[in-house]
């Protein structure tokens, strides 16, 4: 199964038999079978005909709908999941001040723990280890033995933000100095990291929110992000233990073996200072599918026990685990972590 990203502005998604088609100016320029197809993402001015929502709607092929620049602005999907139960007790978790905390301390520590075997494994892996990035990690064994300590969701917030200041103070260091990388900001990005991390977060979230949904839950009410009218609170709570793993670590990767270089970026306006060229967007989003891809242990990714399954698996395979504390089959949920 695979995502169809569409990109070309001006094109159209259209149906043909078995089969959906990218057409432009009459000319079908890409193809793929619906029976290997799993979602579609657009970017900007491309459109749809209405025999291939209701094509993609029969089959439950959801279609995310995002700006030009990346930028998420809604999803076609088809009926929502009954699982009646399991969203009565989702509700009540959420109610339940001291369930709700445990629930968002884990998915802190697991963003936590992660970030530090990144900048573990990446110093490692190199002939001089940067300094900053050992540092960071370092400093990360503090911030995650203080996790469990907070007794309040307030407090550990304070912890998350300032665990990923620190962390980002040392990835700034495993990026060339070509990129001009001092830091994260977000809003919007003022280079081309920044852009790409964004870019990242948002297909990611893409795929967590899809995972949360088919496993039954609400999307919108989480633990650790607080409720916001339109906001997926549950699948960015279950995302922030990926983060590190599929999003920052490609980052790194692809700023440093010449899949991006910065010449696929172009100065921008004030509201987006730089720009993704299309060339870079189609190498960015074949090196994050293909992340998607890869093979981790997942302590259930085999029948009897831990096996090797795509990082797609292991969404989905924590948004059950998830489920299982959620209905009180499991006292604590274990988020994934990598060494």
């Amino acid at each position: 199964m695979a995502t169809l990203y569409v990109i070309e502005q001006g094109a159209e998604i259209g149906c043909d038999g078995e089969r959906i088609e990218v057409r432009r100016a009459g000319e079908v320029i890409g193809s793929v079978p619906l029976v290997k197809l799993d979602d579609i993402v657009i970017f900007g001015n491309v459109g749809i005909s209405t025999p291939a929502m209701k094509r993609l709607l029969d089959r439950g092929i959801e279609v995310t709908f995002m700006t030009i620049e990346g930028r998420y602005q809604g999803r076609l999907i088809g009926q929502t999941t009954a699982h009646v139960a399991l969203r009565q007790a989702q509700y009540a978790c959420a109610a339940d001040n001291g369930r709700a905390l445990m629930l968002a301390q884990s998915f802190v520590e697991g963003k936590l723990r992660n970030q530090r075997a990144l900048l573990q494994r990446f110093s490692r892996n190199r002939a001089e280890p940067p300094p900053e990035a050992i540092a960071a990690a370092n400093d990360l064994d503090t911030y995650i033995k203080r996790v469990k300590r907070t007794t309040r969701l307030s407090s550990l917030l304070g912890v998350e933000g300032s665990a990923t200041a620190r962390y980002f103070a040392g990835l700034r260091s495993l990026i060339g100095p070509e990129w001009a990388f001092s830091g994260r900001q977000r809003r919007p990005p003022p280079d081309p990291v920044n852009l790409l991390l964004s870019l990242g977060y948002t297909l990611l979230a893409h795929k967590v929110l899809g995972a949360v949904q088919a496993a039954g839950f609400d999307p919108y009410l989480g633990f650790l992000h607080s409720l916001d009218y339109g906001r997926p609170s549950l699948a960015l709570d279950l995302m922030e233990e990926f983060r590190p793993i599929l999003v920052d670590s490609l980052v790194v990767r692809v700023c440093n073996d010449g899949r991006l270089i910065p010449d696929h970026f172009q100065p921008g306006d004030a509201e987006r200072p730089v720009i993704i060229t299309d060339e870079g967007k189609r190498a960015f989003l074949a090196a994050f599918e293909e992340r998607m891809r890869t093979e981790a242990t997942h302590p259930e990714g085999a029948d009897s026990g831990p096996g090797k399954v795509p990082y797609s698996r292991c969404i989905a395979l924590q948004a059950r685990r998830l489920a299982r504390v959620i209905r009180g089959q499991h006292d604590t949920y274990e988020p994934f972590a990598v060494r």
